[in-house]
């Protein structure tokens, strides 16, 4: 029987198959795995998990090496698997270095890590001095800008977040004690 095809098409698919999937790739992957991640190793309940953008750019540059890849191997089929190996590896690195910043919001306090190459940053309730929730008097948009002991801000914008987030900080603020009220902007 005989078939009709060269053996390099598969890296034509490939990477037709890499530019299709590639919002799933750079945009869906990184939060659904940092939330795995995060869900797995963590003993407290997460409230908030925050993806920064520099998680998707480490993702859209592995994307790029598994792009550049699979287009290289069809030009130099001999070698294929050198080529296929390295951007695989080079992929792998920059996802994992792309998987290490987050910002995290659950019972214990708060984690931040801005950059795959800072250490994590962690507040508990403890250390936050004051909470504001923050109500834009045009848009009627809402914040929580919160205030810790050390004089570092940090302000949540995300309306879902803000939403869930104000029940559960009256219960925490009489708990640690710490004034949480309305600041107009």
């Amino acid at each position: 029987m005989k078939k009709n095809y060269e053996r390099k098409h598969y890296f034509i698919v490939s990477t037709i198959t890499l530019i299709v999937l590639s919002p799933l790739i750079i945009w869906l992957l990184p939060y659904t795995v940092q939330r795995v991640l995060f869900d797995m190793s963590s003993t407290e309940s997460a409230w908030m998990i925050e993806t920064p953008s520099i998680t998707y750019r480490f993702f859209m540059i592995a994307w790029l090496f598994l792009l550049i890849g699979s287009v290289t191997a069809y030009f130099y089929y001999k070698r294929k698997i050198a080529i296929i190996f390295s951007c695989t590896v080079l992929a792998a690195c920059f996802m994992y270095f792309g998987l290490k910043p987050i910002t995290v919001l659950n019972s214990a306090g708060f984690i931040f890590v801005d950059s795959p190459f800072e250490d994590q940053v962690k507040y508990s309730w403890e250390d936050v001095e004051k909470v504001y929730l923050i109500i834009d008097d045009t848009t009627k948009e809402q914040s929580l800008e919160f205030h810790y002991k050390d004089n570092e801000i940090f302000m949540l914008t995300n309306r879902n977040d803000v939403q869930n987030m104000r029940s559960i900080l009256l219960n925490i603020s009489k708990t640690y004690e710490f004034p949480f009220t309305t600041k107009e902007n």
